[in-house]
């Protein structure tokens, strides 16, 4: 895929982001024809396959694109799989243990990072990586302690203790280290006052904390600690459409391309983990546009990335999910559902459901109708009004179905609202009313399992299942490089004895640090 050919879009948003990005793809494409041997580790974080549906049905009917991963998934040298992504403590995993079986090879329980239960330490793919004199690193749209890179590099049986995950990111001596989280590295702003990024410089990381200063950075060989945010990056959406943040953030595909520039000096060989993280935040938010246009972003990456790998044959790709997430399905609607499509597209969001509701703390019952409306492009009833208003304000005294997120859910299912007359057993059209029509069926993870697609120019794959567990994707990846380590591991039984269970508070604390 030519660099042109991946900066083409039409959706005049996208155009206006990576106008941006010409100086960065400049700078790198020249020199990422190296020949090195690595593993490019994609992770699209909670993806259901919905998802990905509602972006190719986006970007071929209304962006008149073509989508990278369908091009990649067509390709007769790649291998389409499915995993399994149950942890040691349940059919539904969360993204801490299903990273270590990746990364690692064994399983684990929820919540913990490349420990077992009993406390024994798992080593992770980057540590065998860094011991043969590999290049290491990851770049993600989540804060840079968050589980899904963290796994690769942690050792803690608790994936929310992100002050002293970010001290572990420090004694990993990473080469490249991407996205947000500057609470956890701020002196001012963690608990213990530590003040990471000078620790990192004294270490001789390139501290970045900004698109401008990650530019600058490029010609740099030092290694390069990059946080952009508070915490996580901001949802794709919002910065297509608020110029500030997308000056600040660097998009996925521009921390991709600098970090290939990064690790492919090294011709000994790399491995960089690649998270679109806010997929997943979106579907727990049942945020369908933004879930969306995350993927579409992803999708761009994926682009990235198969324009480097055309170039450099021995580099091995693994595009996955680590689970599903929220039920994300397009339903059919209208009569024989043939009112589906014109629904899809009804979602033209200019915002994230995390930014609306930022702009209606503190306001009237007026003021959210109005916010509402101005970044959805939907008129609503003073009811559903009222819905959102209380969700955003009331404490919630019970949790009924699972419905952890409010008022994001309440603000979904106002999207996908439908009113058609019926009459003599039969659907009148037109619709009375018709917004969108993807549904959810909760706000949390789900445990169906998860599309693997594999590629590799000189990768023949003849050992790969159709059906596989998550942790044969380490054996993968060690196999392709060379290396022969086997970590320690117990079964559900043994781990049965050392799962906690959670208080409602720590629960709904991990929730709410998970996506915001």
């Amino acid at each position: 895929m030519q660099r042109r050919d991946f900066l083409k879009a039409s959706l005049a948003s996208f155009i206006a982001l990576v106008a941006s990005s010409e100086e960065i793809f400049a700078k790198v494409t020249e020199s990422t024809n190296s020949g090195v041997k690595g593993v490019i580790f994609i992770v699209g974080d909670g993806w259901p396959l919905g998802v990905m549906k509602a972006m190719n049905e986006f970007m071929e009917m209304k962006f008149k694109e073509k989508s990278n991963l369908s091009t990649l998934i067509k390709n007769p040298k790649t291998k389409i799989l499915l995993q399994n992504t149950s942890s040691l403590s349940s059919v539904v995993t969360d993204s801490a243990p299903a990273s270590v079986a990746w990364a690692t090879g064994s399983k684990t329980v929820n919540r913990s990072l490349s420990v077992l239960p009993d406390g024994r330490n798992l080593k992770t793919i980057f540590e065998l990586a860094k011991e043969k004199g590999l290049s290491c690193g990851f770049v993600t749209t989540t804060r840079v302690t968050h589980a899904t890179p963290a796994a690769w590099y942690s050792h803690n049986s608790n994936r929310d203790d992100e002050d002293n995950i970010a001290v572990d990111l420090l004694n990993a001596d990473l080469d490249v280290a991407m996205g947000g989280g500057d609470r956890f590295f701020n002196g001012e702003k963690r608990k213990d006052k530590k003040a990471l990024y000078g620790m990192f410089s004294l270490k001789g990381y390139k501290v970045v904390k900004s698109k401008e200063e990650l530019v600058s950075s490029i010609s740099d060989e030092s290694p390069v600690l990059g946080v952009f945010s508070s915490s996580h990056i901001s949802y794709f959406v919002d910065r297509a459409n608020d110029e500030k943040l997308n000056n600040k953030e660097p998009s996925l595909p521009e921390m991709t391309a600098v970090a290939l520039k990064k690790l492919s000096r090294n011709k000994k060989g790399f491995i960089l983990q690649i998270e679109a993280g806010r997929i997943d935040h979106a579907c727990h938010a049942n945020d369908a546009y933004a879930a969306m246009m995350d993927c579409y972003e992803l999708d761009k990456t994926i682009g990235v990335v198969m324009d480097f790998i055309n170039k450099n044959p021995d580099v091995l790709l693994i595009v996955t999910s680590d689970h599903g997430n929220s039920g994300y399905g397009i339903n059919g609607t209208g009569p024989e559902y043939n009112d589906a499509t014109e629904a899809l597209m009804n979602y033209k969001n200019r915002a994230s459901f995390e930014y609306m509701i930022r702009k209606m703390k503190n306001q009237d019952l007026k003021a959210v109708k109005e916010i509402f409306e101005n970044y959805t492009q939907h008129k609503i009833s003073s009811e559903e009004a009222e819905g959102i208003y209380k969700n955003l304000n009331e404490k919630r005294r019970v949790v009924i179905n699972d419905i952890w997120y409010e008022p994001e859910y309440t603000m979904g299912k106002i999207l996908a609202k439908s009113i058609y007359d019926y009459d003599n057993e039969k659907l009148m059209k037109p619709a009375k009313e018709r917004r969108g029509n993807v549904g959810f069926t909760s706000t949390n993870h789900t445990a169906e399992d998860q599309l693997v697609v594999v590629y590799g120019e000189k990768f023949y794959g003849k050992e790969l299942k159709n059906l596989i567990d998550n942790t044969e994707l380490y054996n993968l990846m060690c196999n392709y490089l060379g290396f022969n380590y086997l970590n320690p591991k117990m079964d559900r039984q043994d781990a049965t004895g050392y799962v906690k269970s959670l208080s409602y508070k720590e629960w709904e604390r991990h929730l709410r640090l998970h996506i915001s």
